[in-house]
């Protein structure tokens, strides 16, 4: 199965997650791209993410997306599916 991916690890400032930064960048995210999607956030990372910063990335895609999960390609939970995903 094909998912557009969003990886956390590219929001990260140095490799650093500082809340500032990473709301900034989630606000500045065109989000009508990821319209009908199958999405996948990745759930791992090598800096400390906190769990409402998925929420956030799932609160803006929950509209729009066909389909979200989070994990990795090979191990992932289903957030929400919408029907015919």
């Amino acid at each position: 199965m094909n998912f557009t991916i969003i990886d956390i690890n590219d929001m990260l400032d140095k490799g650093i997650f500082k809340e500032d930064a990473f709301i900034a960048q989630a606000e500045q995210i065109d989000w009508a791209l990821y319209k009908d999607k199958k999405i996948l956030i990745r759930g791992c990372s090598s800096s400390i993410i906190p769990p409402w910063a998925y929420m956030i990335l799932t609160g803006k895609l929950a509209a729009i997306a066909q389909s979200i999960r989070f994990g990795n390609e090979h191990d992932h939970i289903i957030i929400l599916r919408k029907k015919n995903s």
